[in-house]
């Protein structure tokens, strides 16, 4: 988990990152933000003009991006999760 994508998200502000690592599990390309090939600086910017020119999706895009993250990266729930997985080890 990207820990700076997450704090992103949590304000609600959409993501823009590289298809890179575990960021593709944090932003789903077109529902919280863009992904682009890592390296592809071309296809970064135009996703960024893109997102620019269409502020309609500012709105939308922020709620998903904070829905996201409160449901899958909510520290509760993580530690919920791993005390969950150690139980089952245990057993």
């Amino acid at each position: 988990m990207n820990t700076i994508i997450s704090q992103a998200e949590a304000t609600g502000l959409p993501v823009i990152a590289t298809n890179h690592s575990g960021f593709p599990e944090q932003v789903i390309e077109g529902w919280n933000g863009f992904l682009s090939p890592e390296g592809n600086f071309q296809d970064l910017a135009s996703k960024i003009v893109y997102f620019i020119e269409h502020p309609g999706l500012w709105s939308g895009w922020s709620q998903n991006a904070r829905e996201h993250v409160l449901l899958h990266y909510d520290k509760n729930l993580l530690i919920e999760k791993q005390v969950d997985l150690y139980s089952r080890l245990i057993e």
